[in-house]
């Protein structure tokens, strides 16, 4: 947990665990060869109490002629959440993010100890969890924040102090039922110690071995993530359904997990259910079918493809616009250009164009043209065809996801469409053996 030179802030709340984590520690500063900073939060929940402790605290760090790093919240009820204690957890490891930064300091030593632990997993186990929520409050997470006392009970914590006759506060809110882990400590845990006395120390064990199993799960699902990505960027990713299905469950289950937290960088909120609901999306028979999940997570099935995304992306509006030459035209909406200009037959022969510029009779074309997105109802002749087909049609051969419809233009001359940019040119405006002149036409 700790390399000797290094600069520990310890988290002292002026609780019974960060007191006793700051004498150890404090204790141990020459053998480990560290420096300390004491670090308090007032949260500002409970104002005559968190002001007392705020003085214990800082009578502390100056018995011990520690530097105090200290901070009250503003307004925890308005911080970004859905709980207080969520809330105030943001805040928390926001404010040691700053006195890491400050005081140059390598490590966030933090309380808590084996009960918290016990108590961590039988409250994943209880609202549904994986292997992943079991392996309980990591020791060490990313290198910074350490928990030196996880594998030390209460009990020996309230024995430690008592013995060496260190003063310590009570909070008044661990007493108060109405938050999840209270009502677990206080009413629980009790019942279940009298039908197993180790209860805490076998639940310790249990986050221990999950979370080496867990650690060796992860690396195997980090391979097989990056193997079925076929795209990813800060807005999108996109598996491959067909190689995800080639993989065991069990690595199904976290590669989902690690696209989830790539794209919320998290996993709040996120529990088994949501996680089998987006394997029953792929394995579903529609082509495309779509899912929301908690903050505003939305997992789309698009063809051979899952695609992972937040909800924040506006709706594409209806767009035309009226071409009376040719030239060069932006489509604002979509935020593409149209070009527009002759080609000379020569030029034609042989060449083989890319799917984003078509090649029409230019004298075929009446002006002015129009171009404007797809709409419901819209239907053409495509090339090698001599029958109508609906535009909607032509979109699922070739795959277009519904929700990217509306953005692909149409190119129209009279009540024609002349080309579905991109995709196909309509029969009747074909280039032939009798054509005179060539109107190229490019999406860029």
């Amino acid at each position: 947990m700790i390399d000797g030179g290094e600069r520990i802030v310890t988290a002292v709340s002026g609780g019974p665990d960060s007191v006793c984590l700051l004498k150890i520690l404090f204790k141990l500063r020459d053998e480990l060869k560290i420096s300390l900073i004491v670090a308090h939060l007032d949260h500002g929940l409970r104002p005559r109490e968190d002001e007392k402790e705020t003085q214990f605290v800082s009578n502390l760090a100056s018995r011990l002629n520690l530097a105090l790093a200290y901070e009250k919240a503003s307004n925890v009820t308005k911080a970004p959440g859905t709980s207080v204690e969520e809330k105030a957890r943001g805040i928390r490891y926001q404010f040691f993010e700053k006195v890491l930064a400050e005081h140059n300091a390598q490590k966030v030593a933090l309380g808590h100890n084996m009960n918290d632990q016990a108590e961590t997993v039988l409250m994943h186990l209880l609202r549904g969890s994986g292997p992943t929520g079991l392996s309980g409050i990591p020791p060490v997470r990313e290198n910074r924040f350490i928990r030196p006392l996880i594998q030390v009970t209460r009990d020996e914590i309230h024995a430690y102090l008592k013995q060496q006759e260190i003063p310590f506060m009570v909070d008044s809110s661990n007493l108060e039922k109405r938050y999840l882990r209270n009502k677990m400590r206080l009413e629980l845990m009790p019942v279940l110690l009298a039908y197993q006395p180790r209860l805490i120390q076998h639940l310790g064990e249990l986050a221990s071995l999950c979370r080496e199993e867990n650690q060796f799960m992860e690396e195997e699902a980090r391979k097989g993530f990056e193997s079925v990505t076929l795209d990813s960027s800060k807005n999108a990713i996109d598996l491959s359904i067909a190689s995800l299905q080639e993989l065991p469950f069990p690595l199904q289950y976290r590669i989902i997990r690690q696209a989830i937290k790539q794209i919320k960088g998290n996993l709040r909120r996120i529990d088994i259910g949501h996680i089998k609901a987006i394997i029953d999306l792929a394995n579903n028979v529609k082509p495309q079918l779509k899912t929301n999940l908690p903050e505003k997570l939305i997992v789309a099935k698009i063809y051979e493809r899952l695609r992972f995304s937040l909800g924040t992306e506006v709706e594409t509006s209806d767009y035309a616009y009226c071409i009376e030459q040719m030239g060069r035209f932006h489509l604002h909406e979509i935020n593409q250009t149209i070009l527009l200009e002759e080609q000379p037959t020569k030029a034609f022969l042989g060449y083989s164009p890319s799917p984003q510029e078509a090649f029409v009779d230019l004298d075929r074309i009446e002006w002015p043209l129009l171009i404007r997105n797809f709409r419901a109802g819209d239907e053409f002749m495509p090339l090698g065809l001599n029958g109508f087909r609906k535009v909607k049609d032509v979109f699922i051969d070739n795959k277009i996801p519904s929700d990217q419809r509306k953005k692909v233009p149409v190119l129209k001359s009279r009540d024609d469409i002349v080309w579905v940019c991109g995709i196909q040119i309509d029969q009747r405006y074909r280039v032939t053996e009798d054509t005179k002149r060539i109107l190229r036409c490019r999406v860029e």
